[in-house]
């Protein structure tokens, strides 16, 4: 009595369950190594003090805007830091410093039909990983101040709550 067809059907089985395993351990690995690069590359404690610093140089008593929220690179930064910074486009060299965002309404922001023209698209990525109200109703908007640094090649963003 031969017994290939049991061991072919077998053998067809153990293989399925093989490629299943090694497809769902794939997609859990990418998940893993996104969530890794995540965290190589946002919120480092040196940007986070770096961003806490360009924040206070100069006048502390005036404040960038009241009510709008803006995006500083070095081409524009005198438009909305003049007042605390005398060169503020050297700051931005000294500190490979690309852009310096002030938002007072991240909802607001993201939702917004033209957030596309304002942030590139990781910028946006990194955006959306942040806290966007301090309880359910949101009727308390977190305000943050997000800094885009460009070192080897590579992006590293970090925010601060205002």
């Amino acid at each position: 009595m031969k017994k290939n067809g049991f061991i072919f059907i077998e053998s067809v089985t153990v293989l399925i369950i093989v490629v299943l395993s090694l497809t769902l351990m794939l997609s859990s690995y990418f998940l893993l190594s996104r969530k890794s690069k995540s965290n190589e590359f946002y919120d480092l404690p040196k940007d986070k003090y770096l961003l806490y610093n360009i924040g206070n140089l100069g006048d502390r008593d005036k404040p960038y805007s009241t009510t709008l929220s803006f995006n500083a690179n070095k081409n524009n930064c005198q438009d909305y830091m003049s007042q605390r910074i005398s060169d503020c486009s050297q700051v931005f060299e000294d500190t490979n410093l690309k852009n310096y965002i002030i938002i007072y309404n991240l909802n607001e922001e993201l939702s917004s039909s033209n957030v596309t023209q304002k942030f590139d698209s990781p910028t946006i990525e990194y955006l959306k990983t942040l806290r966007r109200c301090r309880d359910k109703n949101c009727a308390d908007v977190i305000k943050y101040v997000v800094g885009v640094f460009y070192r080897n090649d590579k992006y590293y963003y970090a925010s601060l709550e205002l």
